[in-house]
């Protein structure tokens, strides 16, 4: 019998609600999400589970084909449907959704108060057919109607059915999901019931006492049938409006807030879904402390529908799970747990205009609770007495909080590590450059090979001109001399030659671990990635796995890192990190490690290189300005090398989330001491050699046995494979 390994117990804590469940028909909604985000936010742990945990929760995933499934399948299951719109439904959506700010805005409190918004077929009148149908059926079996509906009843005594819609009511499923259903009596209650969630999720008219917005909610609705729970869902007794109606006056106060028409047209966007979607999942008539969390989740599935950018889609899953942010700073215990609660709102919104838009929400938010704005604005009553005894509104709290958030923010961009990448060409765009290929797989470029089932594969020491294959201008894998002598070669004791191509990887030994990238990538912004930096893979540079894929890491989601390990698979995490590595915590040393070595060996103050961070994020090596800096930072991360783990492994850890997408595979020979004369062959070799049987003593595979799956993801995905080696 295997043992419990290192991180069987972080699966159980990211996974307890799948705890015992072999089908997802036995989780409810709340646990569908739970489990949802547990496996997502999960590393390659996941797949390397102990016996014990794969009996304890059946449901985990044994390989990536079982991964990739369950992510949409339980994503459907909640009644949510991913697939995007044409793009004539999103444009109309987006200008019905523009119009009705614009009309909101036009608009007065006193007469939005008197605006009346019902369905000819009410929620609760929906309610009670549901439980009528479901209800001499057993529990089990009620939830396989409610899996196939993407919704189900849960008990709740402020609503005067006794129950509340959780999930979204579609008729998404057909045939194949009802002969999945064994019992009799349960598919002809499902086949009874299709009319009804029919009649509710599409025939179902929102009526409005003003004619204009009528028809542009109807609009809205009709793409976007997950809001109408919403409709006539009572909120906790501070409340004036339903969550539908409080949210519409969210918009309205958004849309009127002088800074609204400040921001770019992406971000109007964003802010509007914002405020139709930050409390969708709110429980009926309680003050409920989990639904920024949980409406996040749902709205950042919902939304891709609208197939927004990824910026977009994780702007808006970002503001939503913290758009409660005033209300966990106002509740702190104490000095020390507001420092805290002020630091961690600071990290998550510190990039970009994020915590601009933030204060604009929670003004809005807190403007529309009452029929007007005196929750925000009334200090007895509805204010908050800070630890002096002094008494503030919400409003003022707001704004003194976000000074204070803003000042964190600044503080935080002196330290923003800042590690240029480049842009990897796809297979197609190197195919392009390629006119023949020789029996061996080389071609007219030197350096670029193709195997006979149309592989690109790029031997990095060999290739002369980049940009004939599509990388940037000037791209150079050698050229930049550090001479005996210099600080750096002092601290490298060896002379390199070095260039400016620049590689974020993330190494892999399974093909399960590629998994995270092929779902939905890793939207849990808890999650959080160990990778190296490889600035100069053509020397005798070891990556800590002699294999794996190459990222495309936008520079805010780049957190920091150096010379030492944070921990393995699962155990990692943005909460810990923030916890441990900003203002002062145990190993924030690891997050200036990259911006004090930039600032050391340019001689920049902080001013000047939060400035100089800010016009050169998300820049290639190449691209970086100007041209006397770029060879200085080229020569400085020479040095994040010079560190050594495991006897004498070169090895740096830094630490991303939320890649891009994967732009290239890669694979080096383990002993790194032999000449890959034909990369092909490499590839191809599945006997080890001598100084690969001999190296550190390890039971090393083929490098066909570790690369294949690696060399099949590069051909799905239309990425090249490139082979590092003297």
């Amino acid at each position: 019998m295997s043992k419990f390994k290192n991180n069987d117990f972080i699966l159980c804590a990211k996974l307890i609600d799948g705890n015992g469940k072999s089908d997802i028909n036995e989780l409810s909604a709340n646990e569908k999400r739970n489990f949802l985000r547990g496996l997502i936010s999960c590393d390659a742990d996941l797949f390397d589970a102990s016996d014990e945990i794969k009996e304890l929760f059946p449901l985990i995933p044994k390989n990536q084909e079982e991964y990739c499934s369950l992510l949409p399948t339980l994503v459907k299951s909640l009644g949510i449907e991913s697939n995007p719109l044409s793009q004539k439904q999103i444009n109309k959506f987006n200008n019905d959704l523009r119009e009705l700010s614009a009309t909101l805005k036009s608009i007065g409190d006193e007469e939005f108060n008197r605006l009346e918004i019902t369905q000819e077929n009410p929620k609760d009148d929906f309610i009670a057919t549901v439980y009528n149908k479901v209800k001499d059926l057993p529990k089990n079996e009620q939830q396989k109607v409610y899996d196939y509906f993407g919704f189900e009843l849960q008990k709740n005594n402020e609503n005067k059915t006794g129950f509340s819609i959780v999930g979204y009511p579609v008729n998404l499923n057909n045939g194949k999901k009802l002969a999945e259903i064994d019992s009799a009596k349960t598919k002809v209650v499902v086949q009874d019931l299709r009319n009804d969630v029919i009649k509710f999720s599409e025939n179902n008219r929102i009526k409005c006492n003003n004619p204009e917005i009528e028809q542009l909610l109807n609009n809205i609705v009709d793409v976007l049938p997950e809001i109408r729970p919403m409709i006539s869902k009572k909120q906790h007794s501070a409340h004036d409006f339903d969550v539908f109606k409080h949210s519409l006056k969210v918009i309205q106060k958004i849309s009127q807030d002088k800074n609204f028409d400040k921001l770019n047209s992406s971000d109007k966007k964003v802010i509007l879904l914002e405020g139709l979607l930050h409390d969708i999942t709110k429980i009926e008539g309680v003050s409920d402390n989990t639904h920024a969390l949980q409406s996040s989740f749902d709205a950042f599935f919902i939304s891709k529908k609208f197939n927004l950018t990824q910026d977009e889609e994780l702007k808006l899953y970002t503001l939503i799970k913290n758009h409660e942010w005033l209300a966990n700073v106002n509740t702190s215990a104490n000095e020390s747990e507001l420092k805290q609660n002020l630091q961690s709102v600071a990290y998550d919104l510190q990039h970009d205009n994020m915590f601009d838009m933030a204060i604009m929400f929670a003004h809005a938010d807190l403007k529309a609770v009452k029929n007007n704005d005196r929750f925000h604005d009334t200090k007895e009553g509805s204010g908050r007495k800070d630890f002096n005894g002094n008494v503030r509104s919400f409003g003022e709290s707001a704004d003194l909080y976000g000074g204070q958030i803003k000042e964190l923010i600044v503080e935080l961009k002196k330290s923003q590590p800042l590690l240029p990448t480049t842009q990897i060409p796809s297979s197609d765009r190197i195919n392009e450059a390629i006119t023949f290929v020789n029996p061996d797989g080389s071609t007219n470029i030197k350096g670029v090979y193709k195997n006979k089932d149309g592989l690109v594969v790029i031997k990095y020491n060999e290739v002369e001109d980049w940009e004939k294959i599509g990388f940037p201008k000037g791209s150079i894998s050698r050229g930049i001399e550090v001479k005996s002598g210099e600080k750096w070669d002092e601290v490298l004791n060896e002379d390199v030659n070095t260039g400016n191509i620049k590689f974020i990887v993330h190494g892999l030994d399974y093909e399960n671990q590629l998994a995270k990238f092929d779902a939905f990538a890793l939207l849990d912004s808890d999650a959080l990635l160990s990778v190296s930096y490889a600035e100069r893979p053509e020397s005798k540079f070891r990556f800590f796995r002699p294999q794996g894929v190459i990222l495309d890491v936008d520079t805010e989601y780049i957190h920091g890192g150096g010379d030492s390990d944070a921990g393995s698979g699962c155990g990692k995490s943005i909460s810990v990190f923030k916890n441990n590595y900003i203002f002062g915590g145990e190993y924030e040393s690891e997050r200036v490690y990259v911006s004090n070595l930039i600032k050391s060996v340019t001689g920049m103050n902080d001013a000047e290189y939060v400035d100089f961070v800010e016009k050169n994020k998300n820049k290639q090596m190449s691209e970086i300005e100007p041209p006397e800096i770029q060879i200085k930072l080229i020569k400085a991360f020479s040095t994040i090398n010079s560190n050594t783990r495991k006897g004498n492994r070169i090895y740096n850890e830094m630490y991303v989330s939320n890649p891009k997408k994967v732009s290239a595979v890669f694979a080096y020979d383990i002993a790194c001491n032999e000449t890959v004369n034909n990369p092909i062959a490499f590839l191809n070799r599945k006997e080890l050699s001598e100084n690969e049987k001999a190296y550190n003593g390890e039971d090393l595979k083929s490098v066909y046995y570790r690369t294949k799956f690696l060399q099949e993801y590069a051909l799905k995905n239309n990425i090249p494979f490139i082979v590092f080696g003297d």
